[in-house]
């Protein structure tokens, strides 16, 4: 019966998909002279409006976490090409509350001016981070949580010796982590202060892997208990004590069970519970309407001379475009 559903889900989005190229980019010649003649980002609109309107029909059948796992692992369409006019579209879908909020985590870690050591608090906050940081043999870490605090918080005090970029460039934004270009410019200050090439490890595929660039109001936070069906990194594996993530069986509700309301588990393991606070763990629910779950979201369109990619996140629950994130021309 689970294959069945799969396999119906599976047909439907890419007959949508397919529904919509036809519908997009069979134009007849003279049309798609007049299109080649607007820039790139007015063709993006003009795609993008049928995408909106998309993705808020496939988005209906979405009623539980099962059923938004299933879309999840079959939203990914190959570039389909229409022979007319050699206009090309793809897309690809991701959960973003499946990765960990970076700068949720660094928010509430302003507040102890980024010591990990402080309490238990900021220990369980940095946990990640950390292992994140050794996996890939970063080598100064004090510096890299100055660096991250100061580019969060609102004031121009730095925390470390020429951590508060922004005294310096006045175009570096601050108040949240907006995407991986903008982390890379932490990257680059963190070299020139420790000399350290470690830190060009981590690359945009290890970085977002692992963590989103979300929002920074905590009760829209979200982690989502289920493992992303398309994911290569366990995440929890960077959260939870060392014992109980070497345990974790690969059964797709094991979290979900760990961290449920009165759960043996987390009745007996007081850290589960800051565990759960700190980072909102918790089941995709359609009714939790103060929440957002965002997906991440990648339109690409083609022509025989360039193509570009649209970056942008949809929030299911409200059913409508959350922030258009960044667009690429190649």
């Amino acid at each position: 019966m689970k294959k069945a559903i799969v396999l119906m889900m599976t047909l439907g989005f890419i007959a949508i998909i397919t529904a919509l190229v036809l519908y997009s980019l069979s134009i007849s010649k003279k049309s798609f002279d007049a299109v080649a003649l607007i820039d790139a980002q007015n063709q993006f609109s003009l795609s993008f409006k049928d995408f909106d309107q998309i993705l808020t029909q496939s988005t209906k059948m979405i009623k539980d976490a099962n059923t938004l796992d299933l879309l999840l692992a079959s939203s990914t369409i190959p570039p389909l090409s229409e022979p007319k006019t050699g206009l090309t579209i793809g897309f690809e879908m991701r959960s973003q509350m499946k990765k960990i909020n970076l700068n949720a985590l660094l928010v509430q870690l302003a507040k102890a001016e980024g010591n990990c050591d402080l309490n238990q608090t900021t220990e369980l906050l940095c946990r990640p981070l950390n292992r994140f940081f050794d996996q890939y043999e970063i080598r100064d870490k004090r510096t890299m949580y100055d660096l991250l605090v100061d580019t969060i918080d609102s004031d121009d005090i730095e925390l470390g010796s020429e951590t508060e970029i922004a005294s310096e460039d006045i175009d570096f934004a601050q108040g949240k982590i907006y995407s991986y270009n903008h982390l890379l410019k932490i990257f680059q200050r963190y070299y020139q202060l420790t000399s350290d090439k470690n830190i060009f490890r981590l690359d945009r595929e290890k970085v977002e892997s692992l963590f989103a660039f979300g929002d920074t109001n905590l009760s829209r936070q979200i982690l989502d208990c289920r493992p992303d069906p398309l994911g290569d990194v366990d995440v929890f594996s960077y959260i939870l004590p060392l014992y109980m993530a070497a345990q974790a069986p690969v059964q797709q509700d094991y979290y979900c069970a760990l961290f449920r309301d009165k759960s043996p588990a987390l009745e007996t393991e007081p850290e589960l519970k800051e565990l759960k606070k700190l980072f909102r763990i918790k089941q995709f629910d359609l009714n939790d309407t103060k929440s957002k779950y965002l997906l991440e979201c990648n339109l690409i369109l083609g022509t025989a001379d360039q193509e570009s990619e649209l970056q942008f996140t949809y929030d299911i629950t409200h059913k409508r475009i959350e922030s258009i994130d960044a667009t690429v021309s190649k």
